[in-house]
């Protein structure tokens, strides 16, 4: 899985290959997966740090997150701490 978010109340997986839905709240994948590597980047994404292919800084202090699918994930500046923390920034 490279990240999971959520719209519309309902809570989606992304791979590199298709969109899954899950009937899983974002906040319950997080407590599944904290054993590995994830991080939050917002109230509503949640990202596997492993498939992070570039990190580039973006307006108002947010952050924008290439993943290894090429996919742009926004990180919002609430977040962006716990990113800078994982590289050990």
């Amino acid at each position: 899985m490279l990240y999971a978010d959520t719209a519309d109340k309902k809570t989606f997986l992304y791979t590199a290959d298709a969109v899954y839905e899950t009937p899983l709240r974002l906040y319950e994948l997080e407590e599944q997966l904290a054993a590995r590597d994830f991080v939050r980047a917002g109230k509503s994404v949640l990202l596997n740090f492993a498939h992070v292919a570039a990190l580039r800084p973006d307006f108002g202090g947010r952050m924008r997150v290439t993943m290894s699918n090429g996919e742009v994930v926004v990180a919002s500046r609430q977040y962006v701490p716990a990113l800078k923390a994982k590289l050990g920034l």
